[in-house]
């Protein structure tokens, strides 16, 4: 197949290793009378109307509040909606959950018909609830800055967890970036792994509260949730609740809703459309059980140990849907690459939905690079997942929202190369981040020969 000339521009040029990188990367000016600069940078508070697009910033159903908090990869989104307020961890899931807001308002709609009440008073008034807008029509507008600082700390930092996992497992080698680090797993070697076991208990935790482990849905409630083209795993409660009702008035009654929602607006919605059209692709509306055999079949004839097969498969922070488009796109780069068991092994660090989108789009940009030309080994050496293709190139995918020079990018990055150089040789560096660069971070890995590209995952 022919390479795309974009692709193929993108993954060309030389690497040369700067003499003064070490001196860069530790903020120190050579010259004694220069002004001293900045070693890291902090966040800063984002505006969300020169991030999103305006369909995702407002829409009939929603507005995204202004204020946008940043842990330097993820961004923190509150949306205020007819339904309801959430507050999200990235873009990605930002998409998904106005998706599922344009499905909630054609339950709305379904449940609101004479039809529908007539149905429900049929299949029994212990199972008639209040139309959703109802329920959930009682969001309230937060305008008080510090109101909204404290909401959106508490959302759950997924990328920066992951980050620093990474961060960590390059932090014995001579070319670490110091040793002071802001959290307390740095500070005490004993508490990294028992941090860790204590997220992923809360993730377990999660998991159970929402009945994530995995609910059998009958085969009537998986079709309303294919027509309604959402996952059935979501997170989102109060969709998954609705869905389930509909669905159990109509089978209790015995007949049929004529619906056909019109979802025309998640045309407009990138994630979320690409998650169907994959979902359809997969047959990802059949039972979990059945889900479990394929992902775990693939993840066997990608080479994938067994011990590690099963811990990727019940860590609960991922779903049958998230599982399956990882073994899948890996699946599509094939057997002969190897590596797919460092992919695996780096994707079983995810501790919450959010970091779990992270590997689902990795491996969906691999899938996509190997698609244009020849992946020669998926490496580890940065401890997440990148590639080296037949061409000598490094290509390092960044799924995030905004990639700010932090002390944990600069560890991730120190002396990459020398690392990376140890697993596979290569000749040039492309460093692909999803959403956007801050200058200071862009500059960094310049300094370093990488070419850097935002918006291309």
């Amino acid at each position: 197949m022919a390479m795309n000339l974009g692709l193929k521009a993108r993954l060309r040029g030389k690497v040369w290793i700067s003499a003064g990188l070490a001196t860069l990367i530790m903020g120190v000016s050579t010259p004694s009378t220069a002004a001293p600069t900045a070693q890291f940078e902090t966040p800063p508070v984002l505006s969300a109307s020169k991030l999103l697009p305006r369909k995702l910033l407002t829409g009939p159903y929603h507005s995204v509040n202004e204020t946008v908090t940043s842990d330097g990869y993820f961004n923190n989104y509150r949306i205020e909606s007819t339904f309801g307020v959430f507050e999200v961890e990235g873009q990605q899931l930002l998409e998904t959950r106005v998706g599922e807001l344009v499905a909630l308002a054609e339950l709305d709609k379904l449940t609101s018909t004479k039809v529908f009440g007539d149905s429900a008073y049929k299949a029994g008034k212990g199972i008639v609830l209040a139309p959703v807008n109802l329920v959930k029509k009682t969001a309230k507008i937060v305008s008080d800055p510090k109101k909204i600082g404290d909401t959106l700390s508490a959302v759950p930092e997924g990328a920066e967890k992951l980050f620093s996992w990474a961060y960590r497992q390059g932090k014995g080698a001579a070319n670490a970036v110091g040793d002071a680090f802001s959290s307390d797993e740095a500070k005490d070697p004993k508490k990294p792994s028992d941090s860790k076991s204590a997220s992923l208990s809360g993730t377990l935790d999660q998991g159970t509260k929402l009945g994530l482990d995995y609910i059998g849905y009958t085969k009537n409630q998986r079709e309303w949730f294919r027509k309604l083209k959402i996952n059935p795993y979501t997170t989102n409660e109060t969709l998954r609740g609705e869905v389930v009702r509909v669905a159990t008035i109509e089978t209790t009654v015995g007949t049929a809703f004529k619906f056909v929602p019109g979802l025309g607006l998640l045309g407009e919605l990138g994630t979320f459309n690409r998650w169907y059209e994959r979902a359809e692709k997969l047959s990802l509306y059949e039972d979990p059980d059945e889900i479990r055999k394929k992902n775990k079949k693939a993840l066997e004839t990608l080479g994938v140990p067994e011990e590690l097969v099963t811990k990727f498969l019940d860590n609960k922070a991922y779903t049958p849907w998230t599982r399956r488009f990882i073994t899948a796109s890996l699946t599509a780069i094939g057997p002969k690459v190897p590596g797919h068991t460092d992919f695996i092994r780096a994707a079983c660090e995810a501790t919450n939905e959010a970091s779990t989108l992270y590997f689902v789009s990795v491996a969906e940009s691999l899938e996509n690079l190997s698609s244009v030309t020849r992946i020669k080994k998926i490496v580890s050496s940065l401890h997440l997942p990148a590639a080296v293709t037949s061409e000598g190139v490094l290509y390092v995918p960044l799924s995030v929202d905004y990639l700010f020079w932090t002390e944990t990018v600069a560890g991730i990055f120190k002396d990459f190369k020398a690392r990376v150089a140890k697993e596979a040789k290569f000749t040039s560096t492309d460093i692909v981040v999803r959403g956007k660069v801050s200058p200071m971070a862009r500059a960094m890995l310049e300094k370093m020969d990488a070419r850097v590209s935002e918006g291309h995952l």
